[in-house]
């Protein structure tokens, strides 16, 4: 495994610097729409509907890319129950997800489709920040309050399939379209008092924990901007 691991990283090294010539640098973003199926603790879940928008700044040779992509989106969770600071919460809110990660990409020449149209696929892994403030919840304690919300650190990966325009520079603003899937677990829960919206208080912390899952499917139209 660890041959082929460095035959890999060799071959595209290799093959990154056979298409030097065709180097660009870019800025790319979009909007999006996200569906996701999001598990909390006593076997509940709620599948999430959200918008947003994402970035992607990278360098593109004539068949690989690297980005670092961000992905950001809103949407609304229903009677999910977590753990944090020793109680156990159950409730609905609103749901903020923030994630970012370097992503490699392949663009294939072929099939073209719709003049100038060819497809692509990546992965990488991700990093998120996940924010539940709730409506309305129920607690095993007494210490969480409508003031406070959860902020899950979380981890995992994700694949993209899309599908991008080719044009010659990057000034006529070539157009793309991307279905992305990606996997997360959450590692740390923090408490935070929210009730100040410009000075923010870290309550509680637990780390190792694994309260929040999520299959997130997107998907994302956008531009090149430069």
């Amino acid at each position: 495994m660890k041959d082929f691991f460095v035959i890999f990283v060799l071959a595209l090294f290799t093959t990154i610097n056979s298409f030097a010539v065709t180097n660009k640098t870019s800025l790319k973003g979009g909007v999006s729409y996200t569906s996701a199926n999001i598990e909390g603790l006593e076997g509940t879940e709620d599948d999430m509907r959200g918008i947003g928008f994402n970035t992607h700044f990278g360098h593109k040779w004539k068949y690989f890319e690297v980005d670092l992509s961000s992905y950001i989106y809103w949407g609304n969770i229903d009677d999910l129950t977590f753990q944090a600071n020793g109680e156990s919460i159950m409730g609905s809110g609103s749901f903020r997800h923030v994630s970012f990660g370097p992503v490699l990409k392949y663009h294939t020449q072929y099939p073209k489709l719709f003049k100038n149209w060819t497809p692509f696929i990546g992965l990488g892994p991700v990093w998120s920040l996940q924010t539940v403030k709730f409506d309305n919840f129920t607690s095993s304690g007494s210490s969480f309050n409508s003031d406070q919300k959860l902020t899950f650190e979380s981890f995992g990966g994700l694949v993209v399939v899309g599908l991008q325009e080719q044009l010659k520079n990057n000034e006529a603003h070539p157009v793309f379209v991307e279905f992305m899937y990606s996997y997360k677990k959450a590692r740390k829960v923090v408490v935070v008092d929210a009730s100040d919206s410009v000075e923010t208080e870290i309550i509680s912390t637990e780390k190792g924990q694994r309260k929040l899952n999520g299959h997130f499917f997107m998907v994302s139209v956008g531009m090149t901007i430069f």
